[in-house]
């Protein structure tokens, strides 16, 4: 019964009118302590269960979504994350909802900009946003949130803004675990290496000062001193990256551990591989497809997966929650898991990485 009974039929057991009844399942007030007493009586006896799909069946209007994420392919990282939002939209497909994806190259501060410059005069009703530039993130959400126009984050949180929800990993802490990993895995006395990426426009990712941030304090508050070297990976000239990376390990000889701070970890792991070069730690982010593939052949240490998934699947929940019920969260900041994978426990994930 719980899952046929509708509004009407709980208005009709109660004696009040639908209206009331959606009122006070949406908590928004101007009903009588008599018809509140008599719908709760209802609701607990037929064990009725709040459905969005139900309701969101019987409204007219449609809402559009902008969903302004880096682009990727399927089984990178932000492909994941959009697997999860295509997921969602297909479990609420009852929802009118139109969507639309303005993507930006997560490589070119320029592109981001250009992106995101041009979602205000879109004339959405909600934004999901990927926050990889903290300027251009900042400056899109002063122009959201003086049209009135709510937005979600994913992968990320930015200080100073007003998102109605967040899904990100708690990155300082990210950067701590990879620190602690790489101390583990490394002889004291060996140095180690951290590489970024880089970008044009020349501005780390926001994800990657805050986890450069938590790896700097890991190792600060050890009683100890580790050598941490810094280099970068460039993603658009992947043969001059090559070069700079086997340089800097013939200039730096004494580096055992390596820490990726975003999920090109496999870069390092086949360049290493394809030089013979075995005797070096790496970590990285998220469970890519080509990150699985080094973490199964033992060219990858480990790496830090924070459910992209996941990520997208809830936002477009959160988006919806917004639209259609205005339902204001008391804790807008959702923290994804961490999981440490390592080519151990990589097959209790096959679910994730198989698809």
């Amino acid at each position: 019964m719980a899952k046929q009974v509708k509004i009407k039929d709980i208005a009709k057991m109660a004696g009040v009118s639908a209206g009331t009844v959606d009122r006070i399942l949406h908590n928004r007030g101007n009903v009588s302590a008599a018809s509140q007493a008599a719908v709760e009586r209802v609701l607990a006896e037929t064990g009725y269960r709040y459905n969005i799909h139900t309701s969101a069946v019987s409204l007219k209007r449609t809402y559009k979504v902008i969903i302004a994420i880096p682009t990727a392919r399927k089984g990178e990282y932000w492909g994941n994350i959009q697997s999860g939002i295509e997921h969602a939209m297909e479990e609420y497909s009852d929802v009118n909802i139109e969507y639309e994806y303005a993507y930006y190259n997560q490589f070119d501060i320029f592109s981001c900009r250009n992106s995101f410059a041009a979602i205000p005069d879109m004339d959405p009703s909600a934004v999901i946003i990927g926050a990889t530039f903290v300027s251009e993130t900042m400056i899109l959400c002063e122009k959201l949130d003086q049209k009135g126009i709510p937005y979600i984050f994913v992968d990320a949180v930015i200080e100073g803004t007003h998102p109605a929800a967040t899904y990100s990993s708690d990155q300082h802490k990210c950067g701590r675990i990879v620190g602690r990993l790489l101390n583990l895995f490394t002889p004291r006395d060996a140095e180690l290496a951290v590489f970024g990426s880089r970008r044009i426009g020349n501005e780390r990712a926001s994800n990657s000062l805050a986890r450069m941030a938590g790896l700097t304090e890991y190792f600060q508050g050890l009683n100890y001193r580790r050598t941490i070297k810094e280099s970068k990976i460039s993603v658009l000239e992947p043969e001059e990256s090559r070069k700079d990376i086997l340089q800097f390990l013939q200039d730096n000889p004494a580096v055992k551990g390596i820490a990726v701070l975003n999920s090109r970890g496999y870069i390092l792991a086949d360049i290493l591989s394809a030089n013979a070069i075995r005797d070096i730690r790496i970590i990285c982010f998220d469970l890519t497809e080509n990150n699985t593939r080094c973490i199964q052949d033992g060219t990858l240490s480990a790496i830090i997966c924070q459910r992209p998934e996941l990520q997208g699947f809830h936002a477009i929940k959160a988006t919806i929650r917004t639209l259609l019920y205005n339902i204001q969260e008391k804790n807008r900041h959702h923290l994804m898991p961490a999981d440490i994978i390592i080519k151990e426990n990589l097959p209790m994930y096959k679910d994730i990485y198989a698809e």
